[in-house]
């Protein structure tokens, strides 16, 4: 009587268990806790075929051996699919996740091979046949163990402590049912008591899944929003870097000595560049990309403005494909290196002064650009002068910009090379894919 009374009370729990992650995956939409409420459920039917069946009796009124076993076999079935979810098996122990996944299609082969053997043979020698299948799953489960153990999650430890205990009392309940030893209840109570601790414990399992799940998620949106801030400083600094504040003055300077000096000429023909770059470089201040027939056009202005600023002037040769207007590059993405070129490189030298730009189709796919200069080289450049933080900022927020519009881009930048000698000079290489 007591061991029917728990049966019945057995039933309500899984029941009301079954219920709450069944509920949670028609909110979420996650399959572990679907595979955890069927589970459950399966549960709920293979130990109602002991006691009195409270409240779906004509469902379960045929109480078959293919039922009996099938339902078994289908609810290790679930088991092995929740523990795939719960561990992220697929993502940590792939091989293993493959043993795994054929087991649960084991187990479910199994259920229609019950139903072939339950015709051939009696019941009898069919539990037989079974008990053998059962010391099988528990040494696997145990192989298990060790295998998911390397796992360094918190809810591992629970679900073997859980595992561990269902199939301890499952063996005990199969030990007493299998020997002619008389109990004053029924042996499989004790199969009972570990799967109800055993779901007690995957629930504290799941919940730190579901920890895990929206840490991650809370991480994630972090990550994101750091990006997102980094991307707008990125564009505040590129921003700042299209028009360096020091060549402005320095630009604005010159014109006022060539007024001082009453040349009105070349102080209109300056103002006249200097205006035509100012506005082309705030036209295109709020584009993230421009073709870069556009880009050359404001790349030539600057040269010819920086050119009447440096002492002697210097050489300026450009060659370019034919159709550049199909290919977008952020704006002013060169300036930076053709700035550093000028007054890093050819502003401290003496003599012939040069200043080479190629760009070349290098196929159907990829632009390259060449920036080259004849001047004192990074070494000499980096003792002579001081590289200021706008110039380092600038640098390094358009090779982030150029890298940022596809993954095959590539820019580098290495000391000019002629035959096998290294000569003063430093050469700029950028691959851009359409």
């Amino acid at each position: 009587m007591k061991s029917i009374q728990f049966n019945i009370w057995l039933q309500g729990v899984l029941f009301v268990i079954s219920l709450y992650p069944l509920l949670i995956y028609f909110k979420s939409r996650k399959s572990i806790f679907l595979y955890y409420s069927l589970y459950v459920i399966c549960l709920l039917f293979y130990f109602s075929y002991y006691g009195s069946i409270v409240f779906y009796e004509e469902f379960f009124s045929h109480r078959e051996p293919i039922v009996f076993y099938g339902v078994q076999f289908l609810a290790y079935s679930f088991y092995i699919s929740f523990i795939r979810e719960l561990l992220d098996t697929k993502k940590f122990t792939p091989r293993w996740d493959t043993v795994l996944k054929v087991t649960s299609w084991i187990f479910i082969s199994f259920i229609f091979l019950t139903g072939i053997l339950s015709l051939l043979m009696s019941q009898k020698k069919l539990f037989v046949v079974i008990t053998g299948v059962l010391i099988v799953i528990t040494v696997f489960a145990f192989v298990c163990y060790f295998v998911v153990y390397k796992i360094e999650a918190s809810q591992v430890k629970l679900l073997i402590l859980g595992s561990f205990i269902y199939v301890v009392m499952a063996n005990v309940s199969l030990y007493f049912s299998s020997v002619n030893y008389r109990l004053s209840y029924d042996a499989i109570i004790f199969m009972e008591i570990g799967a109800i601790l055993e779901i007690l414990i995957l629930a504290l399992a799941i919940g730190n899944k579901i920890k895990m799940i929206s840490d991650e998620k809370k991480e994630a949106q972090l990550q994101l929003m750091q990006r997102s801030i980094e991307a707008s400083e990125l564009k505040i600094i590129a921003l700042k870097s299209q028009m360096n504040p020091h060549f402005i003055f320095n630009v604005l300077n010159s014109i006022n000595n060539y007024i001082l000096k009453n040349d009105i000429e070349k102080a209109s023909n300056y103002l006249t560049k200097f205006s035509k770059l100012v506005r082309k470089v705030l036209n295109n201040s709020t584009e993230k990309t421009i073709p870069l027939s556009q880009e050359i056009e404001i790349i030539k202005n600057y040269i010819e403005l920086e050119r009447l600023r440096i002492k002697g002037g210097f050489s300026f040769y450009f060659e370019q494909a034919k159709d550049l207007s199909i290919v977008y590059i952020p704006p002013l993405c060169l300036q930076p290196y053709i700035e550093n070129a000028i007054w890093h490189g050819l502003h401290q030298k003496k003599g012939d002064k040069e200043l080479r730009i190629k760009i070349s189709q290098h196929d159907k796919e990829m632009i390259k650009i060449v920036i080259i200069d004849n001047g004192v080289g990074r070494k000499r450049a980096s003792k002579l002068t001081t590289i200021t933080e706008n110039n380092s900022f600038g640098s390094k927020a358009t090779r982030e910009r150029i890298l940022a519009m596809n993954q095959k881009n590539r820019l580098s930048i290495e000391d000019f090379q002629k035959g096998n000698v290294f000569e003063p000079g430093t050469k700029v290489t950028i691959h851009i894919h359409k």
